[in-house]
């Protein structure tokens, strides 16, 4: 059993990179525009996809949680790769609605049954300490693919079409289907009452407004997700704005995700470096300032402000994650993660259309400076609960990241 479960590892590493291996990424604001959308409409198809992702992701956490994580990513799989395989036939913005809310609900059964199924497969095993490495490798794993991805995407975009990248990414997301076939579903504690609803408003009360350290670790985890999902939209639109093309925006994306791949292998000797307190303190300080930077600058500043960014991002993600899972039970922990994803996907639904109305109406810069602000401030306030809540976190450099 013990070799089974770490074969779950290999399993996830391949779904990640079905996942992350997006060759679209280059092109995709080419490709909508020359579908006729503009950068409102490709903040207001991507704030669909986040409701999408947001209106399953708490009921599929939970079932996830009562019959299986396995189940759920299987699930998942197979929409994410239905709905590449639409995009990849649409040229219309009702086609690319439909194809959005399916990848949505895709996603929402892999949010955070992936993780959860991570730390369990560990804990059977006696190796949960060794949590924040692996999903520092994972999320490595998946920049490293999505470095690739852009090389690829930006080649197959060149020498034949745009449409051609999503056919290609459908391809892709397929992988992730006989990934999840294999996995095997690890021995851990269940919730001992019946399925209901009634059930799901109690864990998610619980886990917001009873469990206050791990209500604050949601919290800043939430702020500082939504900032880096909004960025990874965010940069496609500003490269668009600025009048690169394929050629020019694939090299820099390699670079940020080169960056975010490396950072995010070693994050766990990072963080224990520098400390929790310098960790957070650097993640809550540059994260938001990037929006700031980005439209206060010209382009080879903005391209050095992405590239710390995207450095801060690399360790970020693991270390946010990981103390969000020290302080959930078993039981609930994919219901946990959901939650924690529903809330970022609700935050970018919220941004990013906001950034795309100031963009249309106003100018991109102010758009980018006025998000930082906002962000900024509740990052603050969300690290500041958690200063309160969980001084453990900042006291020491805390044993449990010094973990090879």
């Amino acid at each position: 059993m013990r070799l089974s479960l770490h074969t779950n590892i290999y399993y996830l590493y391949l779904i990640k990179l079905s996942k992350w291996f997006m060759l679209i990424m280059p092109v995709v604001a080419l490709f909508y525009n020359a579908n006729g959308l503009d950068e409102f409409d490709i903040y207001l198809l991507q704030a669909i996809y986040s409701l999408g992702v947001a209106c399953m992701e708490i009921p599929s956490g939970y079932m996830a949680d009562m019959i299986g994580r396995r189940t759920s990513l299987i699930l998942g799989s197979v929409l994410g790769t239905l709905g590449f395989v639409l995009y990849s036939v649409s040229s219309s913005f009702g086609h690319f609605l439909i194809a959005e809310i399916i990848l949505g609900l895709g996603g929402s059964f892999i949010s955070g049954s992936d993780s959860a199924l991570l730390y369990d497969s560990l804990a059977e095993t006696g190796d949960q300490n060794r949590y924040l490495q692996y999903e520092g490798r994972i999320t490595a794993l998946g920049n490293l693919a999505e470095t690739t991805a852009a090389i690829c995407g930006g080649l197959i975009a060149a020498m034949i079409s745009y449409r051609a990248v999503y056919g290609a990414q459908a391809l892709i997301a397929a992988i992730a289907i006989p990934a999840s076939l294999l996995l095997v579903e690890p021995q851990r504690e269940k919730l001992a009452t019946q399925p209901s609803f009634s059930q799901i408003i109690r864990i998610c009360h619980q886990s917001l407004f009873i469990n206050l350290k791990l209500s604050a670790a949601i919290l800043l985890s939430s702020v500082i997700g939504t900032s880096t999902l909004c960025m990874a939209w965010t940069c496609q639109v500003y490269f668009v704005h600025k009048g690169l093309d394929e050629t020019a925006i694939t090299p820099i994306w390699v670079i940020l995700n080169l960056i975010v791949a490396i950072v995010s292998a070693y994050s766990h000797k990072l963080i224990s470096t520098i400390g929790n307190s310098m960790a957070i303190l650097l993640i809550i300080l540059l994260i938001p300032a990037g929006y700031i930077l980005l439209g206060a600058t010209s382009l080879i500043p903005g391209l050095i402000t992405l590239s710390a960014f995207y450095f801060i991002r690399g360790y970020a993600t693991p270390l946010l994650k990981d103390l969000t899972n020290m302080y959930c039970d078993s039981t609930i922990r994919a219901t946990v993660l959901s939650i924690r994803s529903l809330l970022i996907r609700l935050g970018f639904a919220a941004l990013g259309p906001m950034i795309g109305i100031g963009s249309r109406h106003a100018s991109l810069s102010l758009s980018l400076i006025c998000t930082g602000s906002v962000l900024l401030i509740l990052a603050i306030i969300a690290a500041i609960f958690l200063r309160y809540q969980a001084p453990e976190i900042f006291a020491t450099q805390q044993d449990i990241y010094k973990k090879t």
